[in-house]
């Protein structure tokens, strides 16, 4: 919301400025419109499903396992170490790229500086020219 000072400030233009004042009734019809449209039903609650899925989730695992059995646990598909194997791999993944890479940042890798001759592409005489500036090269006739 605007403050009282703004206010007055903004019907002040507005009174003053007829292309403002059309902008503001378009603006204004554009928003009665949209209030005025119906708001489509959706034939099915989305909030009530979800929390029937979450609720009845949470039952299931609140619910006690059977006599005699133990409860499931999914990373345990094998048993053991077999278990923890796709871990182990990443974690040894993630060590061995962290040191190729630190190896590069301290200079035992394939990170070079370029030489001093690559960096004459950038100097101003195209190479193979005989002249330093343009202004040389075309020399008059009168001059020795």
């Amino acid at each position: 919301m605007m403050k009282p000072a703004e206010r007055a400030r903004f019907s002040q233009h507005l009174a003053g400025c007829p292309a403002c004042q059309r902008r503001l009734d378009a603006i204004t019809a554009l928003g009665q419109s949209l209030r005025a449209m119906p708001s489509p039903q959706l034939g099915l609650d989305l909030a009530a499903q979800w929390n029937d899925r979450l609720n009845g989730s949470l039952d299931d695992r609140l619910r006690a396992p059977p006599q005699g059995s133990r409860p499931v646990r999914p990373w345990s598909a094998g048993s053991g170490w077999l278990g923890w194997m796709p871990a182990g791999l990443a974690g040894g993944l993630a060590l061995v790229s962290g040191i190729w890479l630190g190896g590069l940042l301290l200079g035992g890798g394939a990170a070079t500086v370029p030489s001093a001759g690559l960096v004459r592409v950038f100097d101003p005489v195209p190479p193979g020219a005989l002249c330093a500036a343009a202004e040389l090269c075309h020399l008059s006739k009168g001059m020795p």
